[in-house]
């Protein structure tokens, strides 16, 4: 019974523990030390529990004592730590990009760090997409009082440089927040086939659309450079246009005008 009982206290001095670290290691008003030290315990724990509390590091920016660069500190320990882990951590990391962690009254944390592990430890770009076409399911179009999630979506796509989520990206150009919609539009435009980008942008600028200046003007400098013919909404496209630089040629192609 002695050796029960001791097997069963030290099991439990351990879940105390793995507690411990899990709320220390977010509390972004402590001392760095304990944060750190926490983050250090959970490493070694290793345990799925504490691989996605590391990941949950990304949600707080620490406060206090050395300011941003303790934060960008704890949060490179974590970064490589989950590295380090390699394939292990992979459930984890799926579990967090689709979770709502971070503080009751805006729970929509930041996913950034967590996609940029995901690549890097799968090293496949088929896997990486299949990920983000189940995050783009998850984030449809339309309104959220905290866009972030999308803009990071959108932001990794970019950067990745992967236009092989152009359909999936294309319903974005309807989102309630300009700076998806713009964003949107900036995959669309870098990394999309026209086959598939240009004709959602050419809607753009229907009136029931009602879009922002600066996408409408990103567009328009797309559709002279690719030549693409405007006919259907030429009504519409020719306000915007500077008569002084560019006049319509044959009714559908926008061309500068030849100086004299």
């Amino acid at each position: 019974m002695g050796f029960i009982s001791s097997l069963f206290n030290k099991e439990e001095r351990a879940a105390r523990s793995l507690e411990k670290n899990l709320k220390v290691s977010v509390n972004k008003r402590l001392q760095p030390e304990e944060r750190f030290n926490a983050l250090i315990a959970l490493r070694n724990n290793g345990s799925p529990e504490a691989i996605y509390g590391l990941l949950r590091r990304f949600t707080i920016i620490a406060e206090g004592k050395g300011g941003i660069v303790v934060d960008e500190e704890e949060k490179e320990y974590v970064f490589k730590s989950i590295i380090a882990f390699g394939s292990e951590s992979l459930p984890e990391i799926r579990k967090f990009v689709f979770a709502k962690e971070g503080p009751a009254v805006n729970p929509v944390h930041s996913i950034s760090q967590a996609l940029e592990l995901y690549s890097k430890i799968v090293t496949s770009d088929e896997k990486v997409r299949e990920l983000l076409n189940d995050l783009i399911e998850a984030n449809p179009a339309g309104y959220d009082r905290e866009p972030l999630r999308k803009e990071e979506i959108l932001n990794f796509l970019i950067d990745s440089q992967d236009g092989g989520l152009g359909k999936n990206v294309v319903q974005y150009l309807e989102d309630m927040n300009e700076t998806v919609r713009f964003l949107a539009v900036e995959y669309l435009l870098k990394f999309v086939d026209d086959e598939i980008s240009m004709e959602p942008l050419l809607e753009l600028f229907l009136p029931d659309r009602e879009e922002s200046l600066r996408i409408k003007n990103k567009v328009i400098a797309a559709i002279i450079e690719r030549e693409w013919s405007i006919k259907t909404i030429r009504s519409y496209i020719e306000p915007l246009i500077n008569e002084n630089e560019f006049q319509i040629l044959r009714g559908e192609k926008i061309v500068p005008k030849k100086r004299k």
